[in-house]
């Protein structure tokens, strides 16, 4: 490899909106024949181990970027960092209502992240609500911050007309619950066509029993990008009802793919899901049930601008060499 390179660390990105990120990035360099980007830490944990490793990694590159959440410190190239998990930047009311064992987890990561920022020349977030959590958190770093919404290529275009089937694209986690938010969909369902299916990417032992045995729910288990990006194209409209995310890859997804999202009526969520979003008021059950009855008619028109791959990526990496 000759001249100047970026090097780029992408450990930690097997599952969720980092595989997601991470499959972008594959798909970006075998497009493009990019010789001049150089990735490490593929299946990888992030450790202590690992950071130290990285750091003797290729001295002389021009831009080193961490995909995770974590700056390189040693003296070299640019470094950039990307800042994508909200968990990191919660306020203490928000830390306070995580399960005790996660909440001493994130306590521990969340320090060493926001340490290690004090050496990144540039530190990008996914949404303006991300940059505002960390400015809050971390005034000094304002004037570093830039707001660049994540790449998504979307789905392939469906050759018919999509089931009568809601998509849960959600990673399950235990300060999502979503065993309440699924049940609460269910029943904003109760009074609509019983043709409509809920097609969610758990297992069963991750969902309740009320969820597991429903007969409108179709459960899916842990399935790969193919296989979900076929969900996504078969599957009518998308819920994603969480609250503590950076970016919301399913909210962007539906907005490139023109295709409706329930979901949270936030600025966040407005931002990102642009007119594809069917908001909703979480502690007002009407409210869902109407954006459940208005996203299985509505048809949102394709907007895959925000998120291009290309000037995305040529952008973070810098231009070709």
């Amino acid at each position: 490899m000759r001249g100047p390179v970026t090097l780029v660390d992408i450990a930690g990105a097997q599952m969720g909106g980092a595989a997601r990120y991470a499959a972008e990035l594959h798909s970006y360099l075998a497009r493009t024949g990019r010789e001049d980007v150089w990735l490490i830490g593929a299946a990888r944990r992030v450790d202590p181990g690992w950071l130290v490793q990285r750091e003797l990694a290729r001295p002389g590159a021009a831009r080193r970027i961490a995909l995770n959440n974590v700056s390189f410190v040693g003296p070299g190239g640019e470094r950039w960092t990307v800042l994508r998990n909200a968990l990191h930047f919660l306020t203490d009311e928000e830390a306070r209502g995580l399960d005790p064992s996660l909440r001493s987890s994130v306590q521990r990561k969340a320090a060493l992240v926001r340490f290690t920022t004090r050496w990144a020349d540039a530190l990008v977030v996914p949404s303006t609500a991300m940059a505002e959590r960390v400015s809050r958190a971390l005034p000094g770093t304002r004037n570093r911050l830039t707001v660049r919404p994540h790449p998504v290529s979307g789905s392939p275009v469906a050759e018919h007309p999509r089931d009568r089937a809601i998509l849960v694209p959600v990673l399950f986690a235990s300060y999502k619950r979503m065993d309440e938010r699924l049940c609460e969909l269910l029943v904003a369902l109760e009074d609509q066509d019983p043709a409509i299916r809920v097609r969610v990417t758990a297992c069963r032992a991750e969902v309740a029993s009320f969820v597991a045995m429903h007969p409108r729910v179709d459960l899916l288990g842990r399935i790969g990008i193919a296989a979900l990006r076929e969900m996504w194209t078969a599957s009518h409209a998308i819920y994603y009802p969480t609250g503590l995310e950076s970016f919301g890859y399913p909210l962007a997804e539906a907005r490139v793919n023109g295709q409706p999202v329930i979901a949270r009526d936030t600025a966040q969520n407005r931002e990102i899901a642009g007119s594809a979003l069917c908001g909703f008021t979480p502690s007002e059950p009407d409210s869902l049930r109407t954006a459940v009855a208005v996203a299985m008619t509505r048809q949102p028109t394709p907007d895959r601008a925000p998120f291009d791959p290309d000037q995305y990526f040529e952008w973070i990496l810098g231009a070709p060499q």
